[in-house]
C-alpha cells in the first residue's frame, strides 16, 4: 500500500490539503486497480478494504437508531452494540483492524451507502492511526463511546463552505473527502464527464452553472450527478457534492474558481 507523505499536528492529524489528499485517493486506487483509475467503474469497497489495506470487516448492528454505520478498531477492544436477536444492548471483543459495518448496510437499496461507510472506515486507518495510537497521550479519547474506535455517523456531507472546529470534525471530513476521491477518482470522473456530454452530442463544458440563466445548464446540473452515481455506484447526493468539490457544477452567484 502507497504510504501517506505529510505534517501531522499536534493531535497526530495530517496536515494536509484536499487537494493533496485528492492526489493520494487516485494514487491508492491506481495501485489497487489502474484501470478504475482512469476509467469509470465501480470499486469492490470490501476487496479495497481486505486484500489492500489488510483489514477484516464484520457486520454487527451498532446502535438502536442507525446513526452511527461503521466503526474502525485502531486497537483491540470490546464495542458496545445491539444483539440482533434480542434487541438488547451487548458487549462484543473487536481485534485491531476490523471494520465494523451496520447489518442495515447490507440492504440492496443501501449499497452506495455501504461502499461509501466501508470506504469512509478504510480512510480513517489510512490516515488517523497515529491520531488514535496508545502512545499518542494528545490524541482523541474515542468518537464513539470505545476508546480508540473511529465512528461514521449517518449522513454524507464534507463541503469545504464548513469549517472543522475539532480535532474529530476534522478527521470525519477527511475520512469523507478520501472516501469520495477513491470511489470517483478525478481521472475517471473526467472522462465521466465528456462521456456524459457525448451522449447528449454536444462539446463539453467547461463547467456546468446553475443559476445563470441557460436552462440547459440547470438541465445538466439535476442529470449529470444521476449518471456519474450509476457509472461510479455511489448516491446522486456524493456524486453531487463530489462534483462541487471539483467546480464541475457549480452555482452562478457564488462561483469563483474553476474545475482544473
Amino acid at each position: 500500500m502507497i504510504e501517506l507523505k505529510t505534517g501531522y499536528t499536534f493531535s497526530g492529524i495530517p496536515y494536509i490539503t484536499y487537494e493533496a489528499l485528492d492526489e493520494f485517493g487516485e494514487l491508492l486506487v491506481a495501485d489497487f486497480s489502474p484501470e478504475l483509475a482512469k476509467y469509470p467503474g465501480i470499486i469492490n469497497a470490501e476487496a479495497f478494504l481486505e486484500y489492500y489495506l489488510g483489514l477484516s470487516t464484520q457486520y454487527l448492528r451498532i446502535c438502536f437508531d442507525r446513526k452511527v454505520l461503521g466503526v474502525t478498531a485502531f486497537s483491540d477492544g470490546v464495542l458496545d452494540i445491539v444483539g440482533e436477536t434480542t434487541g438488547l444492548p451487548e458487549s462484543v471483543p473487536v481485534e485491531t483492524g476490523t471494520v465494523i459495518l451496520d447489518t442495515s448496510l447490507t440492504v440492496k437499496r443501501n449499497k452506495p451507502r455501504l461502499r461509501f461507510t466501508t470506504l469512509h472506515e478504510g480512510s480513517h486507518w489510512i490516515l488517523h492511526r497515529q491520531a488514535f495510537s496508545k502512545d499518542n497521550p494528545f490524541g482523541p479519547a474515542g468518537i464513539y463511546q470505545n476508546q480508540f474506535l473511529a465512528a461514521k455517523e449517518g449522513r454524507v456531507d464534507y463541503s469545504r463552505s464548513q469549517k472543522e472546529k475539532t480535532d474529530i470534525q476534522r478527521m470525519e471530513r477527511q475520512a469523507d473527502f478520501l472516501s469520495s476521491a477513491i470511489l470517483m477518482p478525478k481521472s475517471a470522473l473526467r472522462e465521466a464527464y465528456k462521456e456524459f456530454f457525448q451522449i447528449y452530442g454536444e462539446k463539453p463544458r467547461k463547467r456546468i452553472i446553475r443559476g445563470c440563466g441557460d436552462p440547459m445548464d440547470d438541465c445538466y446540473a439535476e442529470l449529470l450527478p444521476e449518471y456519474v452515481a450509476g457509472l461510479f455506484g455511489v448516491s446522486k447526493r456524493a456524486a453531487l457534492i463530489r462534483l462541487e468539490k471539483l467546480t464541475a457544477i457549480v452555482d452562478a452567484r457564488t462561483w469563483r474558481g474553476a474545475w482544473r
